[in-house]
Order: structure tokens, then C-alpha cells, then sequence
């Protein structure tokens, strides 16, 4: 066991309840509070007693105080989600939670940098729709996303930042997250969204995660999009982040640049032009409607209502859903069952998939299956 893990669930589990390090220490009947800080440092092991009335008093599971894959920071993650019950929410957020802290336990198992220096944008809650949408285009170039950086970005925000992104099945109403930790940042997307929409939910995490400090964004935020809802609308602190964060995101996703190599709208059938044009810059195409209107380059294409926009796009996209989870995190799996950090075994337990589905997924993505995950049965 890890003492360290054990002291920081046990200092986590003393702070939900709002205990002193004295009374825990009498609860636990060790000589002092000394003692428990020693056990919240990782200095000190449980005795197997001591380790008992933990799990009895916290009313925890065994699992939850050892399994180093689980996070004990509270107020990680925010979710961008329309309709969900918190107890699914809740229950959905442990399964990707141990997704994330797996991520982080492996790599460093596996010596391999989590963290990089982001990007500074200076926003704040006072600044406005179009401040936004240039922090955006100023962070795309930065980026080097010169030539449509929507197809670019989640490669380049795992190479330039070391931001895991993880494509996954939720539970239905969720879209997406942004997840913050000290050793990780991580970015969820729904797979089974448009391209456009997965483009835009990614974007849009990725200002979360830049202004984590600044404008920490709610557990359970809004998923309507900014861009469709009048500036006049009265606004709470946290319809104003996301509104930002919209913002931000049209703006590193639809680039001036790119605003003007696409040209302007075709006068025999703007409704067209505006589909093929989205799907080329790998954007919705409501959200390239109203990045054209709000920016004022062509304010006649408000006119088109978005059922129309519909009826013409709606079998349009044939682009094949992406894998599960993603490259870089499947080849931390599998260079950690290889290395004997994790069996194959529990590793398709943690991604909720058989054996034979983990073969799949390491042959989906281009990686030499390992030897273990080879041999046995589901």
C-alpha cells in the first residue's frame, strides 16, 4: 500500500468532516495529533487496526482509501451537461475521475511529464464577448494553428501542453468536461457528438482549463451555446464564464484568417455554402453562422433560421465516430502492462471494456498488443 495515497484520502475524509488532526487522532487512539499529521504526509504507516477504524468511521471501502488511480480533490471537474441527475452525475464523474487518476498515476510510473506552462490570456469576468473572441485567435496562433485549427487542436494541445484528451461514451446528456488537477489537466469529450460540436466542447474546455484560477468555472455549467442568446440577457457570474468560454473558443476555432479564406457566402444558396464551409474548418455550422453575424462580416446570414440549417446538414456528416479514450492514454495503458505497473486484467476492468475489446482498441490505434493481453480469456 501507498502511504502516501492512504495519508492524503485519510486528510481529505478529516476535511469533509470537518475534523481537527486532535480528534481524529483520538478516534484512531494514536499518541497525538503529531501522529496524524505523520499519517497525512505519507510518513507514517497504518497499522492494520488503525487502517479498520478508518474505513469503519469515514464508512469507506478499502478500495477507495489504497486504489491509487482515485481522486481525493474535490471541485476537480466541471461539466458541461444538459439535464443530468446529479446521483448519475456523481456516479459518472468516479468512473471518469479513476480514468484521469489512472492517467496521472501511470504516467508518472512511467516517468513521463504531465504538465506543461500554459498559455496566459488575461481575461476576467469584466472583459468582453470580443475580447474573448481575440484571446482566442491570439492563442491559435500561438499554437501554430494557422490553417484550420480545429482539426489540429487536440493533437496540438496534448504535444504543446501535455492536456489529456479523452473521447468517451457518457451517460446521455453530458457533453463534456474540464478537469484540473496539480499534476494534470485533462479534457472530456462525448464521442458520439458531431465533429463540430466535439471541435467546439474541446475548445471550449480548453478556456476552462487556461482560467481555472481566475474564473473557476461551476461543477454542472450551461451547454447552451453563447453566440445564439442576446448580449442583453441577464447573466450570473457563471452564464458569464461559459459565455466567454464560447467566445474564446470561436475565436481559436474560426479565426479571422480562416474567416477570410473561406470567402464570402454564396448568393444563390447561402444555406449550402454555409454547411460546406463548416465542415471544412471542422466547425458547427450554427456556430459559424453566428461568428460571421457577430463579427459583422456578413450580419445578413442571421436571416437563416436554424431549422433550415438543419434540413440541409442533417445528412451531411459522414465522418466515423473516433475510438474511445484516445492515443496517448491507451499507450500509457499498455506501456504500463508491459512494464508490470498494471495486468491486463485490471486494465480493461478500468476502461470498462473485455480483454478482446483492449486488443481492439491497441489495434484501433496503431499499437503492438502486449503479450498478456494476448493470452487468457475474458
Amino acid at each position: 500500500m501507498n502511504n502516501s495515497i492512504i495519508g492524503a484520502r485519510i486528510k481529505a475524509l478529516r476535511e469533509g468532516k470537518k475534523l481537527t488532526q486532535e480528534r481524529l487522532a483520538e478516534i484512531l487512539q494514536v499518541e497525538s495529533r503529531q501522529s496524524v499529521s505523520e499519517i497525512e504526509r505519507g510518513r507514517r504507516r497504518l497499522s492494520a487496526e488503525e487502517l479498520i477504524k478508518v474505513v469503519r468511521y469515514f464508512d469507506v471501502t478499502f478500495d477507495q482509501l489504497t486504489n491509487p488511480f482515485l481522486l481525493s480533490a474535490k471541485d476537480s471537474f466541471s461539466w458541461r451537461q444538459k439535464n443530468v441527475a446529479l446521483q448519475d452525475l456523481n456516479s459518472f464523474e468516479n468512473v471518469a475521475g479513476e480514468w484521469v487518476g489512472a492517467y496521472r498515476e501511470l504516467a508518472r510510473l512511467n516517468n513521463i511529464k504531465t504538465k506543461k506552462i500554459l498559455p496566459r490570456i488575461g481575461l476576467t469576468h469584466a472583459s468582453s464577448f470580443e475580447e474573448a473572441v481575440q484571446a482566442g485567435e491570439d492563442v491559435a496562433e500561438e499554437m501554430g494553428l494557422t490553417n484550420n485549427p480545429a482539426h489540429h487542436l487536440i493533437n496540438s494541445l496534448e504535444e504543446k501542453f501535455d492536456i489529456l484528451v479523452l473521447m468517451v461514451d457518457p451517460i446521455e446528456g453530458i457533453s463534456g468536461a474540464a478537469c484540473r488537477l496539480q499534476a494534470l489537466n485533462a479534457i472530456l469529450i462525448n464521442k458520439n457528438e458531431q465533429l463540430g460540436r466535439r471541435n467546439s466542447d474541446v475548445a471550449h474546455e480548453f478556456f476552462h482549463i487556461l482560467t481555472w484560477d481566475q474564473m473557476k468555472p461551476e461543477r454542472v455549467e450551461c451547454s447552451a451555446e453563447a453566440w445564439e442568446r442576446p448580449s442583453s440577457r441577464s447573466q450570473n457570474r457563471n452564464l458569464r464564464i461559459e459565455q466567454l468560454a464560447d467566445n474564446f473558443a470561436s475565436g481559436l476555432l474560426m479565426p479571422s484568417w480562416e474567416l477570410d479564406r473561406i470567402g464570402p457566402p454564396s448568393k444563390t444558396d447561402p444555406i449550402g455554402w454555409l454547411v460546406a464551409a463548416a465542415i471544412q474548418l471542422g466547425v458547427s455550422v450554427n456556430g459559424l453562422k453566428w461568428r460571421l453575424v457577430n463579427s459583422k462580416r456578413y450580419p445578413e446570414l442571421i436571416k437563416i433560421k436554424n431549422d433550415d440549417i438543419a434540413l440541409v446538414a442533417q445528412n451531411i456528416e459522414t465522418e466515423k465516430k473516433p475510438e474511445l479514450f484516445g492515443g496517448r492514454f491507451i499507450n500509457i495503458i499498455i506501456k504500463s502492462i508491459e512494464g508490470g505497473h498494471l495486468s491486463a486484467g485490471r486494465a480493461a476492468r478500468l476502461l470498462g471494456v473485455s480483454r478482446s475489446g483492449l486488443a481492439d482498441l491497441c489495434k484501433a490505434y496503431g499499437f503492438p498488443c502486449p503479450v498478456e493481453l494476448q493470452t487468457g480469456v475474458d
